[in-house]
């Protein structure tokens, strides 16, 4: 066992492929689970890619098909791992799921960590700010760039938008430092933004202006089938994205970054003057 070497899955996701160098930076030895080396539906890859490694950064298993709980997957992942050894496991969770019911896949798989016998942190980020600027099903990159405008559902509700910058910095502490084992953290930016308040912040930044159009539920699930997603999951995932906006669920902010990081949340001004190469 190498108590230097970290397993990232998710390795080239936004959270992933930034959390990767910042572990380097703590000395550590990063082992990228990517494909064809690492398959979330091939259990028989799961043993190779955990043998030697201290700590685990896990991204649920990618949803596909007609999937929509991968607790499965992470079930015999999470078994694997504590068979070989593994000390530490950090998973990428989503922001409220701590609230949902036991049968909610996505809540499922973290009642699957915090059972698995390895010390465990959990993670759950509010929607990404780089969702405006990097690939993501929605396009907004792109019509943010082509159109001026951003289209989704969300009307008037807050999300406490946190940059996946600030997601890798907190996950690099918790793989590397002891003391956050057997903790949740709810990471959110320093404010709650309606996807108004977020266009203003891309007119000024761009200094050209931005408009925000809602769109609803239907429409999302057309984009989502449009963008790959089969229509079992696109009516999942539009559903459940419309329910954590609906009321303001998502507009809770806290302060877990700065007090695991030691430094202020990254706000929504200082990521949207960083990101506007992508919308030129």
């Amino acid at each position: 066992m190498d108590r230097n070497t970290v397993l990232v899955t998710g390795a080239t996701g936004k959270t992933g492929r930034r959390l990767v160098p910042l572990l380097v930076e703590r000395g550590a030895t990063v082992r990228a689970a990517t494909r064809p080396g690492f398959d979330w539906w091939d259990e028989s890859t799961y043993e190779p890619a955990l043998t030697g490694v201290e700590a685990v950064y896990l991204v649920n298993a990618h949803l596909s098909g007609e999937v929509t709980d991968p607790s499965e997957q992470v079930r015999a992942f999470l078994d694997c791992a504590g068979s070989v050894g593994t000390r530490r496991v950090v998973l990428l969770s989503s922001f409220g799921v701590d609230q949902a019911p036991d049968d909610d896949g996505l809540r499922r798989t973290e009642l699957l960590v915090e059972k698995s016998g390895v010390p465990a942190t959990i993670l759950r980020p509010a929607a990404f700010m780089q969702n405006f600027s990097e690939r993501h099903w929605s396009g907004m990159a792109e019509t943010i760039r082509d159109r001026g405008e951003i289209v989704m559902p969300g009307g008037t509700a807050r999300v406490g938008y946190v940059s996946t910058d600030d997601i890798a910095e907190v996950a690099a502490a918790a793989l590397t430092e002891n003391g956050h084992e057997g903790r949740g953290y709810t990471l959110t930016g320093p404010e709650a933004l309606t996807l108004a308040e977020v266009a203003e912040h891309i007119s000024r930044a761009l200094n050209r202006h931005v408009r925000y159009r809602e769109s609803d539920e239907d429409a999302m699930r057309e984009r989502l089938v449009a963008a790959g997603a089969s229509p079992a999951f696109a009516a999942y995932g539009a559903a459940l994205y419309v329910a954590a906006v609906t009321g303001n669920a998502m507009a809770t902010v806290t302060d877990d970054v700065s007090a695991v990081t030691g430094r202020p949340e990254t706000s929504f001004a200082e990521y949207a003057a960083g990101a506007v190469s992508a919308w030129r």
